[in-house]
């Protein structure tokens, strides 16, 4: 019957060992930063249950009671233990229980191995050893020395406590007069186990890989190491996987502390692609990492002020602009008289100078720009006509001032408006032909017209042009004063600019120190 019932305690502790790993925990199990930690750790164990007495050892008790006694010896287990790792317990403990007025005294030691600490059911196999001691009245039997084998198992409660189940078989060797034998008794017992300390392996750098078994122990956080602890580096740039923004990196692609290839001038092109690769910031680039061209000519958009240049318009100068050698507003490619000189003024759309009475003289040049349509004319624009008598003196009072342009754009220089050098004070001896001047502009309400100064390129440009101005306000002022509406007339100093004679000689700078009529419209 003993057999039985020690078969059956150590059966049904074997069938839970059995089914034990289907119980596992996984995140335990796996992970080392989940669920319990139990390596290192002290454990508490309390249990009850009883001890099988054997045969035996029963008749010995009921010899010294001189009187029957029972089989069974309930009693409670204490024992505390060390866990050395996740697989093995060494321990120390006692059992106590009490049958028919004796007391059953079990002291002793064993070893424990388990699949794993941690699991939330965790099965074991134990081995050790101990003795037995009876005591009743003043008699007392102690055995020479005992083992035990037996199994158990540990449900998870909690991270520090577990349900103890154990069934162990036990030989003990007496030597008394009275027993001479060897005795076999089974133990079992249900109890608790408190977990005391304890933790996971020590892991400085976090990589799940302790540091026993990490051969690279400073890895950095966030990286995904092998199973040595070391960075796994898939493209080989230097940088770990997991901390890669740039995973499949070509090979030998200068990458950045991120693991992406380097794009030194920020235009989304890393360097290794990159055909341009001091692209200033902000600006948009192609493929190749060079700055956007729309319009092919050379410059690029963000330097081209003329973004839309035809295919037809080359070259360009450095602002993408098409050339225009002659400064006159009109480009080489539209210019039909590409050599314009400086003071011709204005020209048409095909950049040649305007020629307001079509006589074939450009204004310009035309000293008679009203020609009538048919004059044969020379080579100053003038209608050609047969020698005639030389003309007559007339007074100065009565003498006639050229004409005023008609045509828009056209100018007439005032050869009778001069002025003291350094001076803008309009003299005595102008204001005669300002007042036929202004006669005649009375009479054409209409038009509008830009009163402008000149000055020769002897003194400061700034003074010059300040000069300039001064005067052609003087000269604005006086034709006001005589009727002229002053919402016709603009006045506007050019300084030394637009010269009709050279600067060179005398004669050509009393020219260029001038006040012109031009009409606006």
């Amino acid at each position: 019957m003993r057999y039985r019932i020690v078969m059956g305690v150590l059966a049904l502790a074997a069938c839970l060992a059995g089914v034990a790993p289907a119980q596992e925990q996984p995140a335990a199990a796996t992970t080392p930063a989940a669920g319990p930690h139990r390596e290192g750790s002290w454990e508490l164990s309390v249990g009850v249950g009883g001890t099988y007495l054997d045969q035996q050892v029963q008749g010995l008790i009921a010899a010294g009671l001189q009187s029957s006694a029972g089989r069974v010896a309930p009693g409670a287990v204490v024992r505390l233990g060390y866990n050395i790792g996740t697989h093995w317990n060494l321990s120390a403990g006692t059992g106590v229980g009490y049958v028919s007025s004796t007391t059953v005294i079990e002291p002793f030691g064993a070893i424990t191995w388990t699949p794993n600490i941690n699991a939330g059911t965790s099965p074991f196999l134990t081995l050790g050893g101990g003795v037995t001691s009876l005591r009743w009245k003043s008699y007392r039997a102690t055995s020479q020395y005992g083992v035990h084998a037996g199994v158990g198992l540990r449900q998870s409660l909690g991270e520090k406590l577990a349900l103890r189940l154990e069934a162990r078989e036990q030989y003990e060797k007496f030597s008394t007069d009275a027993f001479p034998n060897a005795a076999f008794e089974g133990i079992g017992t249900v109890g608790f186990s408190w977990f005391l300390g304890g933790g996971p392996p020590q892991d400085s750098d976090g990589d799940g890989v302790p540091d026993k078994a990490d051969r690279c122990p400073n890895t950095p956080q966030g990286a995904i190491v092998d199973a040595r602890g070391c960075p796994i580096d898939s493209d080989n740039d230097g940088v770990p996987d997991g901390l890669d923004k740039c995973p499949n990196t070509p090979s030998g692609v200068q990458v950045d502390a991120l693991g992406c290839p380097v794009d030194s001038d920020q235009d989304g092109v890393p360097d290794y692609l990159d055909r341009c690769v001091n692209t200033p910031a902000g600006v948009q680039v192609d493929a190749n990492g060079c700055p956007v061209d729309s319009d092919g000519d050379g410059v690029a958009d963000y330097l081209d002020r003329c973004p839309n240049t035809p295919a037809n318009a080359r070259p360009v100068d450095a602002n993408g602009c098409p050339v225009d050698s002659d400064n006159d507003g009109v480009a080489d490619y539209l210019d039909r008289c590409p050599n314009t000189p400086a003071n011709a003024r204005p020209v048409d759309a095909n950049g040649c100078p305007v020629d307001s009475d079509h006589d074939g003289v450009p204004d310009y040049l035309d000293r008679c720009p009203n020609t009538a349509p048919g004059t044969q004319v020379d080579a100053t624009g003038c209608a050609v006509v047969a020698a005639r008598p030389a003309p007559q003196p007339v007074r100065a009072d009565t003498a006639q001032a050229a004409p005023l342009p008609t045509a828009r754009g056209a100018a007439l220089v005032l050869r009778n408006v001069n002025f003291r050098p350094n001076r803008a004070e309009v003299l005595p001896a102008a204001k005669l032909e300002l007042d036929r001047i202004a006669a005649a502009m009375k009479g054409m309400p209409d038009a509008h017209w830009e009163v402008a100064g000149y000055t020769n390129t002897i003194g400061p440009r700034l003074r010059n042009i300040e000069l300039s101005q001064q005067r052609a306000d003087n000269v604005t002022a006086y034709l006001v004063s005589r009727g002229v509406p002053a919402a016709s007339l603009t006045a506007r100093g050019y300084g030394s600019a637009h010269p009709i004679a050279s600067n060179r000689t005398p004669a050509g700078r009393r020219l260029n120190m001038r006040v012109e009529i031009k009409r606006l419209q």
